[in-house]
């Protein structure tokens, strides 16, 4: 019996793969903005798909912009028409990470992809850009679905996730949400360190699916033993100075207890500063990885001011 047994099991994890692989969502076309370098790159830990999930959107890429300006000057929306031409010069990054590292966490993955980029053509329809409310929803579907809970290794996380979103500009201004992620770090080329960043410029919420908002009107037909959190609101940073760098992660690239802490970060940055984006990004993933075996799923954005 033990041998058939084992081709099962093979023959289960190899299907269980081939899932992963297909399901797994691609980054996406790198927004390109004058003055700005982007570059990132996520890695799962079991090299196949994990629950880190890293996407995309540049706007002018994704969105005839000019024939929804034209659409909405003809419409008398002055307001939508100037709001969809600031999207010219700006793109959004979103970076995730699934509590977990396997399969059914890459699945996961995936719904989250589907949704946020759905949400956002809707958002774009009704108003010309991504708001909160896109997150406020997402947040109260994963709140209330049994599917993400039968996917969860743990049922009873459920479908936690972290999660940043951001906007970056030209300028160099970074608009973000964040949701239980680790903050980003700015490395200011001039002083050649990581900037100490005020926390009212890092506030951040519970992570994705815990808490339901107090203020959504269906709020008392969901569960909450964790109780209700506020309203999402928008963070702002800036790169001021010319080679500042900006940093968006997973937890993977600095664990709580691993050997490769921001000091080590911090000197990796230095020491590449004066490369591109992503230059500057696969010399962080090298100090990484020779510093110390992986042991979670890894994603990295590098953003430069030019």
């Amino acid at each position: 019996m033990d041998e058939p047994d084992a081709r099962l099991e093979e023959e289960l994890r190899r299907g269980a793969q081939y899932l992963a692989q297909r399901l797994t969502p691609t980054a996406g076309a790198i927004p390109r903005l004058p003055g700005i370098g982007i570059h990132g790159v996520s890695l799962p830990l079991n090299g196949i798909a994990g629950g880190d999930l890293l996407t995309y959107v540049d706007f002018r890429a994704r969105y005839d912009l000019d024939a929804r300006i034209a659409r909405a000057l003809a419409a008398g929306q002055e307001r939508l028409a100037w709001v969809l031409q600031k999207l010219k010069h700006v793109g959004g990054i979103l970076v995730a990470d699934v509590a977990g590292h396997d399969f059914t966490d890459a699945a996961r993955a995936a719904m989250l992809h589907q949704a946020f980029h759905t949400g956002a053509l809707y958002e774009m329809d009704l108003t010309g850009q991504i708001t909160l409310r896109l997150f406020e929803q997402i947040n109260t579907r994963f709140c209330k679905s049994t599917t993400l809970r039968s996917l969860a290794a743990d049922p009873d996380e459920a479908s936690y996730i972290t999660l940043i979103y951001g906007e970056i500009s030209s300028t160099g201004r970074f608009s973000f949400l964040s949701a239980g992620h680790p903050p980003p770090l700015v490395f200011s080329r001039e002083f050649d360190r990581f900037v100490e960043v005020s926390q009212d410029r890092l506030v951040s919420y519970p992570p994705i699916g815990l808490q339901p908002a107090a203020h959504h009107v269906d709020a008392r037909r969901y569960e909450r033993p964790l109780g209700y959190k506020k309203r999402y609101t928008v963070n702002n940073l800036n790169l001021m100075g010319q080679g500042d760098v900006l940093l968006l992660y997973t937890d993977g690239l600095i664990e709580p207890d691993s050997a490769y802490t921001q000091a080590h970060l911090e000197q990796a940055v230095s020491r590449a500063k004066d490369g591109s984006a992503q230059a500057i990004c696969e010399a962080i993933i090298s100090d990484r990885q020779a510093a110390t075996p992986q042991t979670d799923d890894l994603t990295l954005v590098v953003i430069k001011y030019r």
